[in-house]
């Protein structure tokens, strides 16, 4: 549309002795390029009768009904982007149709543009609303960008399982039949917005996604590939790097587990191996997923919410339960339903993690529980008298592991 004015292409040195040309304005809504001139008594300006002609032609063109409509089509479609209206064909162009129709209904220019503008829903940037994406399940806007940058940055570093609506977070991927009806709709607006690459790594993800669900699918713990195991008992062999592993606790496979239960064998890893490879770290000291199995080394400190980086499945690390986010609790009078929270049992750890150490301490005693009140003799010298425990602490823009180094009180064996 603007090229109907940057057509016009006149430049005036002068109109006769006393007019020279200063500039070049925009009046109001008026999508023109007028001519500033001086004629040494006032300013006047001057507007070409093309802007005259265009409403003439959008009159005769479009299913417009008054001059005053016509300039608002004109006007407004200059503002929301439109290309050539008085050439356009509504049905070709989308927006243009929707743009006559608004202005045949209402003349309110405010109103207008609100009807036919929206901001996303993340950057608030302000689009036409037909130039918005929007994802299957929710009413929130994206702008192109952050559709493509949600699901290309999403891919990467997180699963299929956490790209539902950035602003809202709707729908529910974790329920099977929301999450097919939400790919398979979404799917020919990915393969327009992303690259082929990007494209193809959702394929594969949703694909681990499915296999997860299968309870003979598992996760080599020496190279992370995934393979199915049909076998009834033994080790299970990977077949991308030919290492064997337990398929019950996903532990490295080790020829002492073939009579011993997972609990047993893990016993005899807590039981103090000279050196206790990753993996076998892994099995001891892990957590893993309820929801697909996946293993990780779960570092101290922090709270019990764990979130799998693999499915996305939120639960809690003291009893496994899960965590339900806000509106989506099962219990529909449950006084949390609004908040991110989980249904502990009695005995998880949740309900003593907080609890002061003397506190503690008479619950065991409570309990003819014994515990220590000094140092064992095998610990290494503590100096300083602060809480050696290793715990994983934010440093800068990572993370390490380092000594608590709070201050311990006599009777709690030199913890904190």
């Amino acid at each position: 549309f603007g090229g109907y004015w940057d057509e016009l292409g006149v430049t005036l040195g002068s109109l006769g002795t006393n007019l020279v040309l200063l500039g070049v304005t925009g009046l109001g809504f008026f999508p023109s390029r007028s001519i500033v001139v001086y004629t040494g008594l006032y300013w006047s300006i001057l507007v070409f009768s093309l802007f005259q002609a265009l409403l003439r032609q959008i009159l005769a063109t479009l299913p417009v009904a008054s001059w005053g409509r016509a300039s608002l089509v004109a006007s407004l479609g200059r503002e929301l982007g439109l290309g050539r209206v008085a050439e356009a064909e509504p049905s070709k162009e989308p927006l243009l149709g929707e743009l006559v129709e608004a202005v045949g209904s209402c003349q309110d220019r405010a109103a207008l543009l609100r009807r036919l503008r929206c901001e996303c829903s993340v950057c608030s940037w302000a689009l036409p609303r037909l130039r918005m994406q929007w994802l299957p399940g929710c009413s929130c806007p994206l702008c192109p960008e952050c559709f493509r940058l949600h699901f290309t940055v999403g891919l990467r570093e997180r699963g299929v399982g956490a790209l539902g609506c950035p602003s809202c977070g709707r729908p529910d991927l974790h329920d099977d039949a929301q999450r097919l009806w939400y790919w398979s709709t979404l799917e020919p607006e990915l393969r327009r917005s992303l690259d082929p690459d990007t494209f193809a790594l959702v394929t594969r993800k949703l694909t681990e996604l499915e296999l997860q669900r299968d309870p003979q699918f598992l996760w080599c713990p020496h190279c992370s590939f995934g393979f199915i195991f049909e076998a009834e008992k033994g080790p299970a062999q990977c077949p991308q790097c030919h290492q064997c592993c337990c398929p019950r606790c996903q532990r490295p496979w080790d020829p002492r587990h073939s009579s011993l239960s997972c609990a047993d064998f893990g016993l005899i890893l807590r039981s103090g191996e000279p050196e206790m490879g990753p993996g076998e770290l892994l099995g001891d000291t892990g957590i893993e997923c309820p929801q697909c199995g996946q293993r990780f080394a779960l570092a101290r400190g922090g709270c019990l919410h764990f979130q799998c980086s693999q499915c996305r499945h939120q639960f809690c690390a003291g009893c496994g339960g899960q965590f339900h986010r806000p509106g989506s609790c099962p219990i529909p009078q449950c006084p949390l339903r609004g908040s991110l929270h989980g249904h502990h049992p009695r005995d998880c750890l949740f309900y003593l993690r907080d609890w002061e150490p003397p506190r503690l301490q008479q619950l065991l005693q409570s309990a003819n529980v014994a515990f220590e009140t000094e140092p064992p003799p095998e610990a290494p010298p503590n100096p300083t008298g602060l809480c050696p425990v290793p715990e994983q602490k934010e440093v800068g823009a990572a993370f390490r592991d380092e000594p608590c180094g709070r201050e311990t009180a006599p009777g709690q064996a030199g913890l904190c």
